[in-house]
């Protein structure tokens, strides 16, 4: 990304240098009429902005594209930064079987797949082939995660597959980043041992950033809690995302690569969530600016010119990496309705191709006709994944529409499945705890005795089964062994009785979270082995004052302090003071 960062802020200083102004308003208006349009037509803007672009480039509306270039780098920083932000450590841990073995498998192999083809075939030099090659073995993040959004398929198997998939994609894209500037020293021919060099300096860059962030970045954030204004995270996230990008590209490195690091030290805080919320605006305002960019970059007239070549190349694209993904979903056993939905989902090239494709033609890697193609290709891929996804979606109905159980004796679909939670009941309730669990991207399943209930639920994608969760046979097929808690959601008191005095004696590591009437009828669901059962009448009381206190203009913080005083030590404080008497 070179130094566009510090030439930005230069060129931009001067007030009374405005000549760029026309062209930004001309971006802005752009992207809010792609962003409208498309969100009304539920497609994802990615593919909006690239027409948008390219018209703007056709029809000459910005002679001088510099500045729009030097915007759009920012969005490659900030994507990075949300990106890492998802990335735990220990959700990588958790999930490592299906990150880097089946997301590490697809990459290497797609990559080394198409770096052959594009070789051997039609003899582009070995460099080029590995970075187009890394390029398209990418997945479209933006897409894909709308597309599961929508059909509220992120909970099911092919979501965690995916998602596990796109996590090691986007871990991929640091070290790509960083070894393309190096390429630019015209060394083509030893590409390899660049990579090397490039790995062992990226991986001492991490060390100490992320030796100095566990060190001192906790308490900075203390200390910037302690204001208490909403405003100053603002000020924080802008200086640690731009802060980061700025250290590693004066170390030669990657400016992307910093925030990425950035985003991963912030995830391990409990101040993640005000950081994502303070920076979102920004990530996405300047990577709208940045596929606008890459929309400018493409030639409509090479694009007519070159049509049935983009389209073959583009089915060529689909077909391969489809072909690469169901086998290794088969190896992971997977469904074979799942594996041939997930092959169709994931097969399209993403916006890092579009990025590493954009970079390495302005740094000389490429030619600037093979990266026109390549980002049509890539265009052309995008653009049919919602119709990929819907005969994926209707094949996995197709092929796994029957409750079977595996070889373990457990719900099919579910054996990838580790530290997850069960949701025992799938009303209202379990839906809005299924909703919670979501937004913190936690694994679950859920079990419901109505088969209606059930029905519907898988109609829309929930990962719901039916059974009984007091039966031993439903226990054991939902994998309650290798579970981390039991949420039991329904008001049936009988069943509730049961079910938590027989997972309470037999998968003692289980935890158990219950709902519960009132105060008294918590207080013997937690006799019987519950570690937390939560009164739904005190609860709605608690609400109820809360609203009535902050509408009376009480303080945020006073209302606050006196729910947690109240539900301290399982609400003892009501069996203390008497507050709820029969």
């Amino acid at each position: 990304m070179s130094l566009s960062i510090t030439k930005f802020f230069e060129r931009t200083s001067l007030m009374n240098d405005i000549t760029y102004l026309p062209s930004i308003l001309i971006l802005l208006a752009a992207s809010i009429l792609v962003v409208v349009s498309l969100y009304k037509l539920k497609i994802s803007p990615v593919l909006g902005y690239l027409i948008a672009g390219a018209a703007i480039s056709h029809l000459g509306l910005i002679k001088e594209t510099e500045y729009a270039h030097q915007l759009a780098e920012f969005g490659v920083v900030f994507l990075l930064f949300m990106i890492g932000l998802e990335l735990s450590f220990d959700r990588l841990i958790k999930m490592k079987l299906q990150v880097f073995g089946f997301g590490g498998l697809q990459v290497i192999i797609t990559s080394s797949v198409i770096t052959f083809v594009l070789n051997k075939f039609f003899h582009f030099p070995i460099s080029v082939s590995v970075v187009i090659g890394a390029a398209l073995a990418l997945s479209s993040t933006a897409i894909v995660l709308q597309i599961l959004s929508e059909s509220g398929r992120q909970s099911s198997q092919v979501g965690r597959l995916s998602l596990a998939m796109l996590l090691m994609q986007d871990f991929a894209v640091v070290p790509l980043l960083a070894v393309l500037p190096l390429l630019t020293a015209g060394h083509h021919e030893d590409v390899m041992h660049m990579i090397g060099l490039a790995g062992l300096k990226a991986l001492a860059v991490i060390f100490a950033i992320t030796i100095f962030g566990r060190l001192f970045l906790r308490p900075f954030f203390s200390l910037i809690a302690s204001v208490k204004t909403d405003e100053v995270y603002v000020t924080t996230a802008l200086l640690i995302v731009l802060g980061t990008a700025w250290i590693t590209n004066e170390l030669g490195l990657s400016s992307a690569m910093g925030a990425f690091i950035a985003g991963i030290l912030i995830a391990e805080t409990e101040y993640r969530n005000q950081i994502e919320n303070s920076i979102h605006p920004f990530q996405g305002l300047f990577l709208g600016l940045f596929f606008l960019s890459v929309g400018m970059s493409i030639d409509i007239d090479f694009m007519l010119n070159k049509f049935r070549s983009i389209v073959l190349a583009g089915f060529a694209l689909l077909s391969l990496k489809a072909v690469i993904i169901l086998v290794l979903c088969k190896i992971f056993r997977l469904r074979w309705g799942a594996a041939l939905h997930s092959s169709l989902l994931l097969a399209q090239g993403g916006e890092f191709a579009l990025i590493l494709l954009s970079l390495a033609a302005s740094k000389g890697i490429i030619s600037m006709d093979t990266s026109k193609f390549m980002l049509m290709v890539v265009a052309v891929s995008m653009a049919v994944t919602p119709l990929l996804s819907i005969l994926g979606s209707w094949i996995e109905d197709k092929f796994d529409s029957e409750e079977e159980l595996d070889n373990n004796k457990e719900f099919k679909g579910i054996s990838d499945l580790d530290d997850h939670v069960i949701i025992a009941g799938f009303g209202r309730v379990g839906k809005i705890v299924a909703y919670m669990l979501e937004r913190e991207q936690i694994n679950y399943i859920a079990v419901e005795s109505n088969t209606d209930v059930v029905k519907k639920a898988k109609q829309k994608g929930y990962p719901v089964f039916h059974g009984e969760i007091s039966d031993d046979g439903t226990l054991q097929a939902l994998g309650i062994k290798r579970a981390k808690a039991v949420i039991l959601t329904m008001s049936e008191k009988i069943t509730l009785r049961k079910s938590t005095k027989k997972i309470f004696l037999n998968y003692k590591n289980v935890r158990i979270i219950s709902r519960a009437e009132d105060y008294k009828h918590s207080k013997d669901i937690r006799k019987l082995g519950a570690e937390n059962a939560i009164p739904e009448r005190i609860e709605v009381g608690l609400q109820l004052g809360g609203v009535a206190l902050q509408n009376l203009d009480s303080p945020k913080h006073n209302v606050l302090a006196i729910k947690e005083e109240i539900r301290r030590n399982n609400y003892s404080k009501i069996e203390e003071n008497e507050l709820f008497k029969y």
